[in-house]
């Protein structure tokens, strides 16, 4: 988490210098690179027991991440890089010899695009997101193995002074991930006891985040 947060801030730190002196015809151009570090609200998703259909629910909660897109040719899109964070709990099942509940990361690394809207004004522009990717679900547990699946994501919303250097990036995305195991997961096994925080078959896990950040382009 440290090691992210460190990541995070020297990005943020580098933002401004990113672009050498310009000339002043080059100043008129409008910017290709954005990058937006953003806070938001993430909710949904649980694991479903095969057996008994018990809900291991994923809590909701805060989550903060980095979006940066580059402008293709054809004007009107994007592509997109996408890093997304939540540091949350999940339930467990009664026999896990640990807690009822599990900390785990939740973490989303994707790649995708984006589609702007014309608009009259262009201080503010609408937009639609695609991304696939992987899903990264690492508890903070010593001997339990972190678990990666493939996902993807559609998101939509506004960016308020689109034309501007410095903007806002207001948006809600949903996040689909396959979970294609059978049986237990985050399991553990030692000298005194074993066992696994979740039974699931394979299924979808969905989730939703609002976000809002602030762009920064050039």
């Amino acid at each position: 988490m440290m090691l992210r947060s460190m990541a995070l801030a020297a990005v943020l730190a580098l933002a401004p210098g990113l672009a050498p002196a310009q000339s002043p015809d080059e100043r008129d151009r409008p910017p290709r690179f954005e990058l937006t570090p953003y806070g938001g609200y993430r909710i949904g998703g649980e694991f479903e027991d095969p057996e008994d259909g018990t809900a291991f629910e994923i809590h909701e909660g805060h989550a903060e991440g980095l979006i940066f897109n580059i402008h293709t040719t054809a004007g009107n899109t994007q592509w997109e890089l996408l890093y997304a964070h939540q540091s949350t709990e999940v339930e467990t099942q009664p026999t896990f010899a640990q807690d009822a509940l599990l900390s785990i990361d939740a973490d989303y690394w994707h790649f995708g695009g984006t589609y702007l809207f014309d608009m009259p004004s262009r201080g503010v522009q609408p937009f639609l997101a695609l991304t696939a990717g992987i899903t990264r679900f690492d508890p903070a547990v010593s001997g339990i193995e972190a678990e990666n699946y493939f996902s993807g994501s559609l998101g939509g919303g506004v960016q308020l002074r689109s034309d501007r250097r410095v903007g806002v990036r207001l948006e809600a995305r949903a996040f689909g991930t396959l979970i294609d195991s059978e049986g237990g997961l985050f399991c553990h096994s030692g000298p005194s006891s074993a066992g696994c925080a979740l039974a699931v078959d394979g299924d979808v896990l969905f989730q939703m985040e609002l976000k809002a950040g602030v762009v920064f382009r050039f």
